[in-house]
This record gives structure tokens, C-alpha cells and sequence, in this order.
């Protein structure tokens, strides 16, 4: 009868509020719940340790406190089921989270270390401890353990991630949280696990009334002036100082400033140290009721009573401020003012879906009939709709029958085509191929032609430029091509047109060289190489022809015999 969202807003003030809270109480720790626990796979750790979870109404409509400070947030329901995303987003923020470095005056919690390691496997988070690799968990680790007497190790967490871990997980029923703070020792910032025994007095007390209270190294100075306040029953409205000296053989010092913390005022850098802290009080005259013996107060601070008010919280407290109970109460008030105009106007909603649904069924009766006007019609129509469709099938059967007349024509055309096309194409490749034949035979003449006028032109120029030598009485003709082929030899430099030479009588131009081996230089310069067989075998005669070809700057001649004779040296 109601839908799905008018019963989600039917719901119990206690229970409205106790929603709200819960709400209140994700906002302050900055996360979310998911959506739960994955099933199958190991036990959570909760199950090995013989614990249970507090149930989610327990959870909700009655929040505790823990002696962390911080409400205990209830265990995610059974029937949830972690998804894929749930747990990346989980290693995400864990994964910052859990590498926090220790800062002094942060708060670390302890949780057993087998728990831990099973929520590290379920996420994706690579664990550093040797003993815990394994393979991946595929089960959530169930609520948050942290009692030693299940575990033979433990560790502690940041307190974002513990906040992180409580909201998403939640406390294992007889476990609490235990809450721990960073203070900085002179080797460096370290978690505090041991408290340090103070022994509390009375500044004009008997020697044997004293007491002796733990306190962290990080706890205010007014908390503890207060506490001593508690002790010895001090009026509210009677003014107190404190004296203290970190060892019994150590000097009395005042603590005049109650906001700092009371190991870094008496430089404390032990957990077994046993600080004396002495309380003294103004009697009915206004007068101090004396100092510890041997403590000097400082010439400028004689009436000095302490700077600040007396802190009446401890550092681990969780105090709730009373606008947070008066926006609870008026979050009720709203919730119970909205469920009775609810409930008033339920009625009148009822009424007016009776009215719509009587009115929506007379609507529906006529058109009903209608629709069966309609119908009558329709049979009708379809009658003759059959008939012409009877008459459409005699025709579609004639078309049929022409279709695969026309078919058997256009096959037989289809053949006769590929025949003459296979005919002309085979006419056209032999016409091809003859074309290709003249094609090379013309390629060939014409190269032999190009290579015949190539041949005949540099005769020409070599007839034009035709040159005589006289080397050392030999006579030698060449052509100006042929001497400076090499345009880095000394032929080249003496025939480029730079320089002006004399001739003989008879036209040629006299080198004062031996022409013994003076071919073999003008064959080089021919060939543009030295052909294999053109020289004779002899290493003498290779010699002598290295001094010409080095005479006439013949690089390459040079080097050709130069390796000849490298060779000839390494293989005698």
C-alpha cells in the first residue's frame, strides 16, 4: 500500500535520532560506511579470537563511548557484502594513512597485529611483516580487535586510520579502544606505552600523604593541578599552585604555565622517571600556605598563581559540548513534528487514492467498450484483408515463375560473356607480351647507341686535346682528359690552365723524370684504377713505381701499392 519511500520516513523518533547521531558522528570522523563485508574464504580475526560484534541496532540506538573519547561506531550488518570498488577505495586511503611518521602530541591506537595483516591482504596492501605474506584474503577481518590476550604481537595505527578502521569495521564487543600519544624523547619522537608514576602531595601535608597517579609526559599541567585540586579536596573558589622536580635530588621548580605539556616543562626523556608534584593553596588570610622546602619562587613572579585556567578534561578525554546535545534534541523535536503531520495527513492521501482509482476504473470501462466497437471493425477489415491476400499470393506464384525464366536467360548470357572475355583477354596478353620484346630489343639498341656516341665523343675530345710528353727522353702522348683525371695529382695542377708551361721544339712538354714506369702511371689515369694483371710482379718494380705515383701526387695509386706491399712484406 505505501511506497518504498514513505515507509523509509516511517520510522520511530528514538530511532530517528539515534540515525542522526550516527551521521553526526561520520561527519566528525570524515569517513563513510561501506556497504560491507565480502563473504567466503578465512575467518575474520574477531571469530579466532572468540569475540562477536555489537549488533547494528545496538549500535544505533544506544552509541557508548569508548576510553578513547570517541563514539563506538556500530559493525557493518551481516547482509552487506564489500564490493571491488569498496576495497579499492579502502587501500587508497589507508595506504597514506598507515605510513603516517610520529609526530609528538598525535594519537596512535593500539589493534592486534593478526588483525591487521588480515585487513592489509583484503585491501591489497603489501604487509612488511615476513611472517604475515600470504596470499590475498578474500574475507573482510571482522571488527576491530586490540585485547593482547589473542594475539602474540601487536600494532598500532594513526589516529585518522583508526577513526577510518572504527567507521568501516567497528569495535569487537569486550574490546575497548586503547589510546596512546607521541612524545619527543631526546633520540626522536616515539609512541609512549609506559605512564609515568607521579607521587602528588600537599605542599604543608604530612610527609605519608601523598599519592601516587599516572599521568603521560604529554598531559597538561592544569589537568594535573586539577587532579591534585580532587585529591586533597580543594574549594572551587581557593587559588592553587604547583612545584614539581622531575627526580627526589633534582630542584623544585613552579609550573606557572597549566597549558603546556608536563614532560616537556621537567624535561623528561624517561618512561621509569617518578616526577614529585607538590600543591600549594592560598589559606583564608590570602596568604600561600608555603612553598616545598629549598623552592625559590623568582623575584618576578611572587603572587604569580599560574597562567591559564585549570584544565578539568585529561588530553585522552572525548568532552561533548552541549550544542552538539541541543542540536540532537531539537534534530527529535523535528523528527517527532514531521512523523505526526505524517501520520495526520495519511489519511487524507488514502482517501484521495480511493477517489483516483474509482474514477481511473470508470475511465477503463468505457474504454473498454470502445475497444470492443473496435474489434468488430477489425474482423471485418481482416476478412477482406485475407482475400486480397490470397489474390497477391496467385500473383506473387506468376512473378515467381518469371523471375526464374528471366534467371535461366541471364545465366546462359553470363556464360557466353566470360567466354569472349576470357578470348579477348588472352589476345590482349599475347599482344602485351609481343610489346614488351620490341620494348627491350628497342631499350638494348638504344643503350648500345648511347654507349657508342659516349665512346665516340671522348675520343673526339681526346683527339682535340691531344698532348705530347717527353719523361726523361721518353716520348709519351696522352690527351689534357686523361692528365687531370685526378684533380689533386700535379699533372692536373700543371695542365688545369693556371699556370703557364714551355714547350720543345717539337710541341711537347719536357718532366725531368725516369719514363721507365711512366705507362702504368698514364694506364691508372685512364682506367681510373689499376686493372689486376696490369702490373708485373715484381717488388722492385712496385717500389720504384710508389716513387713516382708520390712525385706526381697520386693518392690513389699510392695507397694501391703501398698495400701491395704490406702484403707482400707480411707474407715473406
Amino acid at each position: 500500500m505505501f511506497p518504498s519511500y514513505v515507509k523509509s520516513l516511517m520510522l520511530p523518533p528514538t530511532n530517528l535520532t539515534s540515525f542522526h547521531r550516527q551521521v553526526t558522528n561520520e561527519r566528525r570522523f570524515g569517513m563513510s560506511l561501506p556497504s560491507a563485508t565480502c563473504g567466503g574464504g578465512s575467518l575474520p580475526i574477531a571469530a579466532v579470537a572468540g569475540v562477536q560484534a555489537s549488533s547494528p541496532a545496538q549500535a544505533i540506538s544506544s552509541p557508548s563511548t569508548v576510553s578513547s573519547g570517541h563514539p563506538l561506531h556500530h559493525s557493518p550488518p551481516s547482509g552487506f557484502a564489500f564490493s571491488p570498488d569498496h576495497q579499492q577505495a579502502q587501500k587508497s586511503v589507508l595506504e597514506h594513512l598507515l605510513d603516517r611518521e610520529l609526530v609528538e602530541g598525535d594519537f596512535w591506537y593500539v589493534i592486534v597485529a593478526e588483525w591487521l595483516e588480515q585487513l592489509k591482504k583484503f585491501v591489497g596492501i603489501n604487509s612488511g611483516r615476513k611472517y604475515y605474506k600470504s596470499q590475498r584474503a578474500c574475507s573482510p577481518p571482522g571488527p576491530i580487535v586490540t585485547r593482547r590476550d589473542y594475539a602474540h604481537t601487536v600494532d598500532v595505527v594513526h589516529e585518522d586510520a583508526w577513526r577510518a578502521l572504527l567507521q568501516w569495521y567497528g569495535l569487537a564487543d569486550g574490546h575497548k579502544a586503547m589510546k596512546l600519544v607521541v612524545y619527543k624523547y631526546a633520540r626522536g619522537p616515539e609512541i609512549e606505552h609506559n605512564i609515568n608514576s607521579f607521587k602528588i602531595m600537599l605542599s604543608n601535608s604530612p610527609p605519608e600523604d601523598f599519592h601516587i597517579v599516572r599521568f603521560s609526559k604529554m598531559e597538561k599541567v592544569g589537568y594535573i593541578e586539577h587532579r591534585a585540586r580532587q585529591l586533597y579536596q580543594v574549594c572551587p573558589g581557593q587559588r592553587s599552585r604547583l612545584w614539581a622536580k622531575a627526580e627526589a635530588d633534582t630542584d623544585w621548580r613552579p609550573l606557572f604555565s597549566r597549558d603546556r605539556a608536563i614532560g616537556i616543562v621537567l624535561d623528561m626523556d624517561s618512561d621509569f622517571t617518578r616526577p614529585v608534584i607538590v600543591l600549594e593553596v592560598i589559606n583564608a588570610q590570602g596568604e600561600w600556605a608555603g612553598s616545598p622546602e629549598g623552592a625559590e619562587l623568582p623575584e618576578d613572579s611572587k603572587d604569580c598563581d599560574g597562567q591559564g585556567h585549570v584544565i578539568e578534561n585529561s588530553m585522552f578525554d572525548d568532552v561533548t559540548t552541549q550544542w552538539e546535545l541541543d542540536i540532537h534534541e531539537q534534530i527529535d523535536q523535528v523528527g517527532k513534528t514531521f512523523l505526526d503531520k505524517l501520520h495526520g495527513n495519511f489519511n487524507v492521501f488514502v482517501q484521495r487514492a480511493k477517489d483516483h482509482i474509482e474514477s481511473r476504473e470508470c475511465q477503463l470501462r468505457e474504454r473498454e467498450r470502445q475497444v470492443c466497437a473496435r474489434e468488430s471493425v477489425t474482423e471485418r477489415l481482416a476478412s477482406r484483408l485475407e482475400l486480397k491476400e490470397h489474390r497477391l499470393e496467385e500473383e506473387l506464384l506468376r512473378c515467381e515463375d518469371k523471375i526464374k525464366e528471366y534467371e535461366s536467360l541471364r545465366l546462359e548470357l553470363e556464360r557466353k560473356d566470360a567466354e569472349r572475355r576470357d578470348e579477348q583477354e588472352k589476345i590482349l596478353k599475347e599482344k602485351a607480351e609481343e610489346l614488351r620484346l620490341e620494348r627491350e630489343e628497342l631499350q638494348a639498341e638504344k643503350d648500345r647507341f648511347q654507349k657508342e656516341l659516349n665512346h665516340m665523343s671522348e675520343l673526339g675530345k681526346v683527339q682535340e686535346s691531344r698532348i705530347k710528353l717527353d719523361i726523361g727522353g721518353n716520348q709519351f702522348t696522352t690527351s689534357l682528359l686523361t692528365l687531370t683525371k685526378d684533380p689533386d695529382s700535379m699533372l692536373a695542377a700543371m695542365f688545369s690552365g693556371r699556370h703557364q708551361l714551355k714547350t720543345e721544339g717539337d710541341g711537347s712538354y719536357f718532366i725531368d723524370r725516369d719514363g721507365t714506369h711512366f705507362r702504368y702511371l698514364l694506364n691508372y689515369l685512364r682506367d681510373g684504377c689499376v686493372k689486376e694483371g696490369t702490373l708485373p710482379q715484381n717488388e722492385t718494380v712496385w717500389r720504384e713505381l710508389r716513387t713516382e705515383a708520390e712525385f706526381y701526387q697520386l693518392s690513389g695509386l699510392d695507397d694501391y701499392l703501398k698495400d701491395l706491399l704490406d702484403r707482400k712484406d707480411s707474407e715473406g
